[in-house]
């Protein structure tokens, strides 16, 4: 149910624009001309006094002037012209600034703004046309927002950072294909993690999906009701859009696809990614009561060792949330034995993706005759641990081809990471394995893939690939038990069926029409 009073985007302070307009309008004609420092610094001191200010006659006065919002947008785009190497701290800040307005979060921005103008670094011209224009915003802004706006709705919102560039867009991608496909109505709420990019933009395959009927993305000004609503990534709560969209949702699900820390090691947690009751909190004051899920048995593990008392609060789900992958969509024909072994692994390049250690990395991806190793993502942590990459290797930058393309052209993936990462799921090697590639995993995953993969030691990892290139009899029989596991836990069948459990009605399965899968043309199955 909805939440007896949700939290309504606050407003920009009427009395900031209007001392902003004051500041930036009689002080406009003295910023142009070269003076003393003395008298510089006079000007600045004026400047900044009046934004205590109430001088309503310079307010519409800035309403009139068209061509102070036409200035300041000039100078964003300056900004944003800058080549990285070129770009400062301060001139970060200041895009930030106008990122946070559109994306989302103007009380934030306001609050920048007011830092960034308090920086007698920073020339008084570029302060002024940074407030200026966070002004010209707040008014247009005042002009073009509806003053009413109609009920959308939906039988399943998502709400997820619907940016980012690897597993867990990978993910939404498949559940929503797999919830559009059964005929259900998707909203999908795109929620930028503020300290990363507050206004990022839509992945490319999450644009692809957005077609104005079965799945449509929801606005920050929308008043939006669902049956289900969905939260992934729990660390975009962590800083909830400031403004944002009011949302009535007859039940909603937390996914937690990544731990509160990313290492647990001997010495305990360490690098906290998000807090579960500063996530929790806020999900209860905008969406209301919830249920946690965690995003694998590898989490659920974690959360019971190491987050006992905090998650103690929490309606936790007993059942760990699967990823799904439609593997119809993903079937590859093995490549042509020509006598080498490739082993092949993609996932971003990130310390918490490889082994720590020099002689465990030659282990897994071994530097002999015979192998080949193949790797997409890019190799920066392995060129970094092995000083350099062995002759044997080849490296793909990520994007460079899609995953299916890749898994077609190797004969196993081996996917071990560092010994104290916590790998919440592993979307890579649940692609490797719907594509008839057999994986040799650490036993740390077991619990997660069962049979659908093999495990073993890092040391036995050449034998293991050896064994089983050279044998099409088992080579195949790992594949049926791969297809046959993921069949029934990570299918579309099996999220429908826990999408129609999570709702209060159970009637999702119902409400959509459950028409037989939709095959996908090519064209699409090759972009991912």
């Amino acid at each position: 149910m909805k939440p007896s009073a949700v939290k309504r985007p606050a407003r920009l302070d009427r009395r900031f624009a209007v001392a902003i307009a004051a500041a930036a309008v009689a002080a406009a004609p003295f910023a142009l001309a070269p003076r003393p420092a003395m008298a510089c610094a006079g000007l600045a001191l004026l400047v900044f006094a009046a934004l205590g200010s109430h001088v309503a006659v310079r307010l519409r006065r800035l309403r009139a002037d068209i061509a102070a919002k036409q200035a300041a947008a000039g100078h964003l785009k300056m900004l944003a012209r800058k080549a990285p190497a070129g770009e400062t701290g301060d001139d970060r800040r200041m895009q930030r600034v106008h990122e946070a307005l559109a994306g989302g979060f103007p009380d934030s921005a306001v609050e920048e703004a007011k830092t960034v103008a308090s920086l007698t670094k920073i020339p008084v011209a570029d302060r002024l046309a940074l407030l200026r224009s966070v002004a010209a915003w707040q008014l247009d802004d005042d002009r073009s927002r509806p003053s009413e706006t109609g009920r959308s709705v939906f039988d399943i919102v998502f709400i997820s950072h619907f940016g980012l560039p690897g597993g867990t867009t990978s993910a939404n991608v498949a559940e929503i294909e797999i919830c559009r496909d059964n005929g259900l109505k998707v909203g999908l709420l795109h929620h930028p993690v503020y300290d990363w990019h507050p206004n990022a933009p839509l992945n490319p395959r999450i644009e692809e999906l957005i077609d104005g009927g079965s799945v449509s993305l929801i606005g920050l000004d929308e008043d939006v009701e669902c049956e289900l609503a969905v939260v992934r990534l729990p660390i975009v709560l962590m800083k909830p859009l400031e403004r944002r969209p009011s949302v009535t949702a007859g039940h909603t699900a937390v996914l937690m696809n990544q731990t509160p820390f990313k290492f647990y090691g001997e010495e305990g947690p360490r690098e906290q990614a998000w807090d579960i009751a500063t996530a929790a909190r806020h999900v209860a004051d905008w969406l209301g009561p919830s249920t946690w899920y965690a995003g694998g048995p590898r989490v659920l593990a974690t959360l019971t060792e190491h987050h006992a008392e905090e998650i103690a609060e929490l309606d936790l789900a007993p059942a760990p949330w699967n990823e799904v992958i439609a593997v119809d969509d993903w079937r590859t024909e093995r490549r042509v034995p020509d006598g080498r072994i490739r082993i092949g692994r993609h996932s971003r390049d990130h310390k918490l993706k490889w082994p720590e250690d020099r002689r465990t990395m030659l282990q897994c991806y071994p530097d002999r005759d015979r192998f080949e190793i193949h790797v997409l993502g890019g190799a920066e942590t392995p060129t970094r641990i092995l000083e350099r990459l062995p002759a044997n290797w080849t490296v793909h930058p990520f994007g460079s081809l899609t995953a299916r393309k890749f898994l077609a052209q190797i004969d196993v993936m081996a996917y071990f990471i560092a010994s104290d990462g916590m790998e919440a799921f592993g979307r890579a090697p649940l692609e490797a394995m719907a594509a008839g590639v057999p994986v040799i995993m650490d036993r740390q995953f077991e619990p997660t893939f069962g049979p659908a993969a093999i495990y073993c030691e890092p040391g036995e990892v050449a034998s293991v690939a050896e064994r089983l290139t050279a044998d099409p009899d088992a080579y195949a029989a790992q594949q049926t038990r791969a297809w046959n596991h993921l069949a029934q836990h990570f299918s579309g069948e099996a999220l429908v069926e826990r999408l129609s459990m999570c709702a209060p009605s159970g009637n999702l399965r119902e409400r959509g029409a459950c028409p037989p899968h939709i095959r996908r043309p090519a064209s699409a199955l090759e972009s991912r």
